[in-house]
């Protein structure tokens, strides 16, 4: 067996309190019964115990008649397995000794490194707020546009009349279009990819789209349609700009997740390093 690759759970500080229990444990209610393997019994109460160690979606799918016999079959068959080791003496085994004492050594750094840096290290609000205004400039967001619009195709192989009917096509859409009325006509008229949601492209930014529609957008009203016949390479849009944002930052509430997971794990691993500097001073005689 393995052993566990300290270094780079050390690295990524990916470490957690080890509080799952191994299946086949006997719990001291065995009330409610759901069946008996060998010597061994599956209840209620260990199902349950079993669930609560489990990630939310999982949780949702252990309710379902498919998702319990899943989870039942599982911990009996760990049961089973468990059981015909310990008949077949593995327990006596040299090999399965080695690879015992492999996880307990495993077991023990997990816990101590645990217990002195991931539970040891904190962070608090002001340490996040001052690393928030230290490095502001990377929350940064730029102005945005919220936008919807009509296409009208127009492709290299159409002829120069196709082309001109297109745009009087576009024309006569822009006369009658009005905020109101935007989507039902994107549903109707446009030929691009959004008709079928009423034309809407949601926010954006600028560089986002190809730059005359860009141009066209960014420099328009927000609530109203942009005035004229928008050419791109994809052919002719009409515009309604439906809001604007200014360019501004993320605030700090935003972003506050993701720093402190970044931070935390900045400072435990610093934290870690100088540790086990300290460590060697105590345990490495030269």
């Amino acid at each position: 067996m393995k052993k566990m690759a300290i270094v780079l759970i050390i690295a990524s500080l990916a470490l957690t309190a080890c509080n799952k229990k191994e299946g086949g444990v006997k719990t001291k209610d065995e009330s409610n019964v759901i069946m008996v393997i060998g010597n061994e019994n599956l209840t209620e109460a260990e199902l349950q115990e079993k669930i609560d160690t489990l990630p939310a979606q999982y949780k949702e799918y252990s309710k379902s008649e498919k998702g319990r016999a899943a989870l039942i079959e599982e911990i009996s068959v760990r049961k089973m397995l468990k059981q015909e080791a310990v008949k077949t003496g593995i327990e006596n085994t040299e090999s399965y000794k080695k690879d015992l004492e492999g996880i307990r050594e495993d077991l023990l750094i997990s816990h101590v490194v645990n217990k002195k840096i991931v539970e040891g290290v904190k962070l608090t609000d002001s340490e996040l707020k001052a690393e928030y205004e230290k490095n502001k400039e990377n929350f940064k967001t730029p102005e945005q546009i919220k936008a919807a619009h009509i296409l009208i195709n127009v492709s290299d192989d159409m002829t120069e009349a196709q082309k001109k009917d297109a745009k009087k096509r576009a024309e006569k859409i822009l006369t009658e279009v009005t905020p109101s009325n935007f989507n039902e006509m994107a549903k109707k008229y446009s030929e691009g990819p959004t008709s079928e949601n009423g034309g809407e492209l949601g926010w954006f930014d600028k560089t986002s789209m190809v730059k005359e529609f860009a141009d066209a957008a960014f420099t328009g009203v927000p609530e109203k349609i942009y005035g004229t016949v928008v050419k791109t390479q994809f052919g002719y849009h009409i515009i309604y700009i439906e809001d604007k944002k200014e360019a501004g930052y993320l605030s700090f509430e935003d972003v506050k997740p993701s720093l402190e997971k970044e931070l935390l794990n900045k400072k435990r691993a610093e934290e870690y390093r100088a540790w086990v500097e300290d460590l060697k001073k105590d345990y490495i005689k030269k």
